[in-house]
């Protein structure tokens, strides 16, 4: 298992040594490095990230507005010169909590806990029957069963249920990999279905609820290979 990380710190040595700290792990990926929080608020809208190394004191926009403002948040290890942002940290539940200058030893218990706790994440999710998204400042739960398919509009995601429509900015890619049921599958670049509400097909499109959705030459394959052909 490996998980892509985010380094968030405006101080350029404090990024650098935790790069070099990140490279001595073969199960960690550095997809992203930033010296603002709000390029990473940015950059997490649009990509998922499994786990972020957060600074605290920064100009504009704390580690902890982060947390406020991010519309879902990956694990989070923070980092910080100072002690007297733990208790307020960990009332967020992140991860661990690492003091600057970071210690190889104390950087390694602290990944090893991502880790744990990305398992333990993955476990419940492959068993989860809904997920919840956030709408009108509030989360609600949705049945995977009532989910039609996602459609990606713009700057934004349809998510099309048997009850209505719920619009979240999210990325499709990052609905993708969070989606962890094989009853859902990316068929279009534009495009992911829930596989049993499928009414039929042909040549490269489907239809759901009345609804003519592509299917991309790279992905007909894969969807029929998950169909029950007789």
């Amino acid at each position: 298992m490996i998980l892509n990380c985010m380094i968030v710190d405006d101080e350029i040595m404090a990024r650098k040594s935790l790069e070099r700290l990140c490279e001595k792990y073969n199960n960690l990926n550095v997809v992203q490095v930033c010296e603002n929080a709000k390029d990473a608020l940015k950059y997490l809208a649009e990509e998922p990230v499994d786990l972020i190394f957060l600074d605290i004191e920064m100009p504009e926009v704390s580690g902890i507005d982060f947390l406020n403002q991010a519309v879902t948040l990956p694990q989070i290890i923070f980092t910080t010169s100072k002690t007297e942002y733990a208790f307020e940290a960990f009332e967020y539940s992140i991860t661990d909590y690492l003091k600057k200058p970071i210690a190889r030893p104390r950087f390694q218990q602290a990944v090893e806990k991502a880790f744990e706790v990305q398992m333990q994440n993955n476990a419940y999710r492959a068993k989860a029957e809904e997920i919840y998204i956030k709408v009108d400042g509030k989360y609600i739960r949705i049945p995977f069963d009532s989910i039609l398919y996602f459609e990606n509009v713009g700057d934004y995601v349809k998510v099309k249920t048997e009850e209505a429509t719920h619009i979240i900015y999210r990325t499709l890619k990052s609905i993708d990999a969070k989606l962890s049921n094989p009853r859902f599958l990316k068929v279009h670049r534009s495009y992911i279905v829930n596989l049993s509400k499928i009414r039929d097909i042909e040549e490269n499109t489907l239809v759901i609820d009345k609804k003519v959705i592509p299917i991309s030459r790279a992905n007909k394959s894969t969807l029929m290979s998950k169909l029950n052909l007789l």
